[in-house]
C-alpha cells in the first residue's frame, strides 16, 4: 500500500497538520460541507487514488479525534462545545479550544526558556 501521508515521520506530521488546517478553514468559511462536495473541491486533473485515500483517512482521523461530525446526509460540521461565557452558554468550536491550549503551552514554554536564560527575573 502506498504511503499516503509521506515517507518520514516529519513529512507525515506536516501533511496531517496541513490537511487538518485546510479542513478547518473550509468549515469555518462554509460551516458545513457535504463529503461529495469536499471530494469535488479537492479534485483536479492529476488526482491519484492516494489523494482520495488521504482525504478519507484524514476525515476518519478527525472523526475519531472528535473534531468533526458527519450526519447521515454526509454533511461535515465542526464539533462544538457548550461553554459558559460572559453572555451565557455559547457554542465554541473544538478547534478554537485546541488552539487556545496550544497557545497557552507555547507561552509557558517561552516563559520556561526565558527563566533558564535569566533566572533572576
Amino acid at each position: 500500500m502506498a504511503l499516503i501521508w509521506g515517507d518520514t515521520k516529519e513529512t507525515q506530521e506536516a501533511a496531517k497538520n496541513s490537511f487538518e488546517e485546510n479542513i478547518e478553514q473550509i468549515l469555518k468559511q462554509k460551516e458545513k460541507i457535504n463529503l461529495d462536495d469536499l471530494m469535488k473541491l479537492v479534485s483536479h486533473d492529476t488526482n491519484l487514488l492516494t489523494d482520495y485515500q488521504r482525504l478519507l483517512k484524514g476525515i476518519d482521523q478527525l472523526l475519531e479525534e472528535g473534531k468533526i461530525i458527519i450526519d447521515q446526509d454526509k454533511n461535515i460540521r465542526m464539533t462544538t462545545l457548550s461553554v459558559l461565557g460572559s453572555n451565557g452558554i455559547e457554542e465554541t468550536p473544538v478547534w478554537d479550544m485546541i488552539h487556545k491550549e496550544e497557545d497557552i503551552e507555547l507561552k509557558k514554554e517561552i516563559i520556561r526558556r526565558y527563566n533558564q536564560i535569566n533566572p533572576l527575573l
